[in-house]
């Protein structure tokens, strides 16, 4: 590792008129593996949001290379060098995988003849990929989707790869697999600061981590003496219980998926509600319904072996 790559120094953030973001300072060094660790709802998706310029700040900066990225929208930020890999994953499923590792090419305004050659670099790190080069993404595998995601972020040539909850809802030999790939990548120049639920594999491949508690920094220091607190690694930033990500099988988290940041404690619902309607533009009733929706499509209440449902 040599100099620092990225910099956040009191950012605070949010939705709205909401913050759920404080004063979190942060930076990745060039050649390194950062993990950004905590409970649901701690901030994490929000916090990457604001670092790839999808969320405005409301105070704080952020820097690449000590360049301020203050007022730069998210496509300069992507093409300055910092890439989002979102929660989700995010692929077009109606295109082809082909036809989507282009379309990034495009987008990031790859002169055409170096296309065929990214798309190449793309196939040969998954292989999968290259036999599937022909699939619309929609018919792909949850593993192989992953992969698509990571691709169109990589075939950019990003020198940060942030990655939201890589490993959500995936097998654990699909996981395990993914992470080799991440493990990889600061040998190919590019730094990467991973947001995810599965603990154990994220120490494992990283030197740092940083652990956000209620929008804050409550953890910065070494991955691996924070992978020696057994109290940590068996859930209790992840939620009661002691339940740790590797400990459902590598199903899907216990979370509302997009929801993840937003509080949602009696005495700022409407608040989040209302917050969350302004700045997508739909009706606070629209958006109540697609938290309650999300609530009882979440894996935590499909099912829990009893035959009920998952009800209680």
């Amino acid at each position: 590792m040599s100099g620092t790559l990225l910099e956040a120094h009191g950012i605070r953030t949010g939705y709205g008129r909401l913050p759920v973001v404080f004063n979190v300072d942060l930076e990745v060094k060039e050649g390194e593996i950062v993990a950004l660790l905590g409970p649901n709802g701690a901030g994490k998706t929000t916090t990457l949001r604001a670092l790839s310029g999808m969320l405005p700040l409301m105070a704080g900066e952020v820097r690449l290379d000590g360049t301020s990225l203050k007022g730069r929208p998210a496509n300069a930020i992507a093409r300055g060098g910092i890439v989002h890999v979102p929660q989700g994953r995010g692929i077009f499923p109606n295109l082809r995988v082909d036809e989507t590792l282009r379309l990034a090419c495009a987008m990031a305004g790859i002169r055409r003849a170096e296309v065929d050659a990214r798309v190449a670099d793309m196939y040969a790190i998954f292989e999968r990929l290259h036999e599937r080069r022909t699939q619309l993404a929609g018919t792909l595998s949850g593993g192989e989707q992953q992969m698509l995601a990571i691709a169109r972020g990589l075939i950019m040539k990003p020198r940060l790869l942030m990655i939201d909850e890589m490993s959500q809802g995936l097998a654990p030999t699909i996981v395990q697999g993914l992470f080799g790939i991440v493990r990889s990548l600061p040998e190919q120049g590019v730094s990467v600061l991973i947001v995810e639920q599965f603990v154990t594999h994220a120490l494992a491949v990283a030197s740092r981590a940083y652990v956000l508690e209620k929008g804050e920094v409550a953890f910065n220091g070494k991955a691996a003496e924070l992978a020696q607190d057994e109290a940590f690694v068996k859930g209790s930033y992840l939620g009661e219980g002691g339940i740790d990500a590797a400990d459902v099988n590598g199903a899907t988290e216990l979370r509302f998926d997009d929801t993840a940041d937003l509080p949602l404690h009696a005495d700022g619902l409407l608040q989040t509600i209302e917050d969350r309607a302004a700045h997508e533009g739909r009706a606070a009733t629209e958006v109540l319904l697609d938290l309650l929706r999300e609530a009882l499509e979440s894996p935590a209440r499909q099912g829990n072996g009893n035959g009920n449902g998952g009800a209680p």
